[in-house]
C-alpha cells in the first residue's frame, strides 16, 4: 500500500499553530515604512533591536542547511519586526520545504513589498544608500536577486551617519557595490550597554545621547561582526599601525571578507618594501600573494588589477612579469576598464609585450566602450598623438563617446572634441566647431585651470591655419593668473600667460613673466620644463610669438 508522506503537512499545520497573526497581515495593510518608523521610536528599541539582531544572525546561518529550524526563528523575527527581510526570507524557505503554497505565496509578496520599499528610498550609490534594518536585510536582499555577499566594511560619513558597504558578486559578472544606510541603530546599540566597549565615546558633543559610530562599530566587532572587524582594521592600516590592523583583518577574512583580504594583500605588499632583511621581504610577498589570489578567487577585479601591477614591477622577479598579461585581460573581461587601459597602455609602449599598435586600440576601445570616462578621454588622446604620427584613425564609435560625456558638462570631453574637429581626426576637419566646442569647455569647466590653460594654449600657438584666438585666449589667461595664486605657482600656467602676450606683440611683459616661469621652474627643481621655457624666452627676445603643432 501507498503511504503518503504526512511530514511536510504536519510541520506546516505546527507552524501556523506558533505563528503570530503578523506573520500572514494581508499584503494590502503592510506598509513597511509605517513598520520601520513605529519600530524605531519605540521606547523598548534598544531591547528589541538586540533581540533582532541575534535572530536574523541565527537565521542566516540556518537559511541554507536547516530550513525546519527557521519556522519558530521567522516567526519570532516578524513578530518583533514585521518589515524584516531576513523574517520573511525565513519564512519563505521553510514553507517552500514544506511545500505550503499558500502562505509561501504571502510571505513572498509581503517580502517583494519591502523591497520595493527599500529600492525606493535610495539608489544604493555611496550618495543615496538603501535604508535597511539591519546588515542581515541588506545580505538577504543580495542573495534574493541571486548574489553571493562576499565582502562588507561600516563607513561613517558624518558622527550620526553609519553606512554598510557590502560587495555582492552575481553570477559571472564583475563584483558589485551596494551602499546600505543602518545609521538608525546608532541610538539602538549603545556602547554604555555592552561590556565591551566601555573605552567608546557616547556622547556628541552636543548634549545629543546618540552614540559616536565608532563607538557602535567596537561593539559590532566584539561581536564578531565581519564588515565592524574590516573596518576598524581599515582604520588602524591607515594610521600606520600595522601590528594592529593585521590582527583585526585576519580575523575578518576568516569568515570570507574579500575586502579584509584585499587590505592584508596592500599591508603586507608594504611591509615587503619597507623591509631590509632577504627571508621577512619574501615572507610578506608571499602573504601578499595569498591574499591577493584569495581576493581573485572571489571575483575581484580590483586584485586582479593591483597583483598585475605587481607583477610588472618586479615585485615578485622579472621571470613572473608575463603573468600580468592574463590578469589583466581577466579584469577587464569583468568589466574593469582600467584594466584593458593597462593594457592599451603596453601594447602602445612595448612594456612586457612586443608592441602592437592594433592591439593597442583594441583595447582603448574595449576600455572606453565600457563608459569609462578615464578611457574614453584616454582614448581620445592616444589618437590625436597617432594621428600625429601620421596614422589614419579607423572607424570609431570615439566621437559619440566624448558627445554623450559632453552632455554630462565634462569639459575635458569638450576639449578633446574642440581637438578632433581642429585636426580632422574622426571628424571632418572645421574650425568653427573647434572653437564651438572649446568655449562650451571654458563656459563648463572655468574653475579648473587645466582646463583654462589646455585651451588658451591651443587658441595662441596652435599651426592649424585659422584656428588662433589670441585675444580670446588671453582673456582666459588674465582672468586666470590674476584670480589664482595658485595658478601663479605653475611654471606651465606662467609659460601660456607670457605666450599670450607675444602673440599680441607684447613682448617685454611677456619676457617678465616669462622669467618668473623659469625661476619658480628651477626653485621647484623641474628639469622637465626648464629646456622649453629657456627656448620661448629666447623667442620672446627676438621678438617672435609661438607657432607650434596644437592640439
Amino acid at each position: 500500500m501507498h503511504h503518503l508522506n504526512t511530514a511536510p503537512i504536519v510541520w506546516a499545520v505546527l507552524a501556523s499553530l506558533c505563528l503570530s497573526p503578523i506573520g500572514f497581515t494581508r499584503a494590502a495593510d503592510f506598509d513597511p515604512v509605517v513598520a520601520h518608523s513605529v519600530f524605531v521610536t519605540a521606547e523598548d528599541y534598544p531591547a528589541k533591536l538586540k533581540r533582532l539582531i541575534e535572530l536574523e544572525r541565527q537565521a542566516l546561518a540556518l537559511i541554507e542547511d536547516e530550513p525546519l529550524k527557521l519556522a519558530s526563528i521567522g516567526a519570532a523575527i516578524l513578530d518583533i519586526y514585521p518589515a524584516s527581510q531576513t523574517g520573511q526570507f525565513a519564512m519563505q524557505r521553510y514553507y517552500a520545504h514544506v511545500e505550503a503554497s499558500a502562505p509561501l505565496a504571502t510571505h513572498v509578496e509581503q517580502l517583494d513589498i519591502i523591497q520595493r520599499a527599500m529600492l525606493a528610498s535610495g539608489d544604493g550609490g555611496a550618495e543615496t544608500p538603501y535604508r535597511v534594518m539591519t546588515i542581515y536585510d541588506a545580505q538577504i536582499y543580495a542573495r534574493s536577486i541571486d548574489h553571493s555577499p562576499v565582502g562588507s566594511i561600516y563607513q561613517t560619513a558624518a558622527l550620526n551617519s553609519l553606512i554598510y558597504l557590502m560587495i555582492t558578486r552575481p553570477a559571472e559578472a564583475r563584483l558589485r557595490q551596494v551602499f546600505f544606510d543602518v545609521s538608525h541603530i546608532l541610538s539602538g546599540l549603545k556602547p554604555a550597554d555592552h561590556a565591551k566597549a566601555e573605552k567608546a565615546p557616547v556622547e556628541n558633543g552636543d548634549g545629543d545621547q546618540t552614540p559616536h559610530p565608532w563607538a557602535v562599530i567596537r561593539v559590532l566587532a566584539s561581536d564578531m561582526d565581519t564588515a565592524a572587524q574590516t573596518a576598524i582594521g581599515a582604520f588602524l592600516a591607515r594610521n600606520q599601525q600595522y601590528d594592529n590592523a593585521l590582527s583585526w583583518l585576519k580575523v575578518a577574512s576568516r569568515t570570507g571578507n574579500i575586502l579584509a583580504n584585499t587590505l592584508l594583500a596592500r599591508i603586507y605588499a608594504s611591509l615587503a618594501n619597507d623591509s631590509d632583511e632577504d627571508e621577512e621581504q619574501e615572507e610578506f610577498r608571499e602573504l601578499s600573494l595569498e591574499n591577493y589570489l584569495h581576493a581573485i578567487a572571489l571575483g575581484s577585479a580590483d586584485s586582479m588589477y593591483s597583483l598585475a601591477g605587481l607583477y610588472l614591477s618586479d615585485f615578485y622577479g622579472e621571470e613572473n612579469r608575463q603573468a600580468a598579461i592574463p590578469l589583466l585581460e581577466q579584469a577587464g573581461a569583468l568589466g574593469h576598464a582600467d584594466s584593458y587601459l593597462y593594457l592599451a597602455y603596453l601594447y602602445n609602449t612595448g612594456q612586457a609585450v612586443t608592441a602592437n599598435r592594433t592591439s593597442a586600440i583594441d583595447f582603448f576601445e574595449k576600455a572606453s566602450a565600457l563608459g569609462s570616462a578615464r578611457a574614453i578621454i584616454a582614448y581620445a588622446r592616444f589618437l590625436m598623438a597617432d594621428h600625429a604620427k601620421g596614422n589614419p584613425a579607423r572607424e570609431s564609435p570615439i566621437l559619440d563617446q566624448l558627445k554623450t560625456l559632453a552632455q554630462e558638462d565634462h569639459a575635458e570631453a569638450m576639449i578633446m572634441l574642440g581637438n578632433f574637429f581642429a585636426r580632422g581626426v574622426v571628424a571632418r576637419r572645421s574650425n568653427r566647431a573647434a572653437i564651438r566646442w572649446y568655449r562650451k569647455a571654458i563656459a563648463t569647466g572655468t574653475e579648473d585651470p587645466d582646463i583654462v590653460n589646455e585651451v588658451a594654449w591651443t587658441l595662441t600657438v596652435s599651426d592649424v591655419p585659422g584656428l588662433k584666438r589670441a585675444r580670446y585666449a588671453h582673456r582666459l589667461m588674465e582672468r586666470l593668473m590674476t584670480e589664482s595664486e595658485e595658478a601663479n605657482a605653475r611654471p606651465e600656467y606662467l609659460d601660456t600667460w607670457a605666450a599670450t602676450y607675444a602673440a599680441r606683440g607684447k613682448f617685454g611683459r611677456a619676457i617678465e613673466i616669462q622669467n618668473q616661469a623659469i625661476n619658480i621652474a628651477r626653485a621647484q627643481s623641474r628639469k622637465d620644463v626648464i629646456g622649453i621655457l629657456q627656448d620661448h624666452l629666447d623667442q620672446f627676445k627676438n621678438q617672435q610669438s609661438i607657432t607650434e603643432p596644437a592640439p
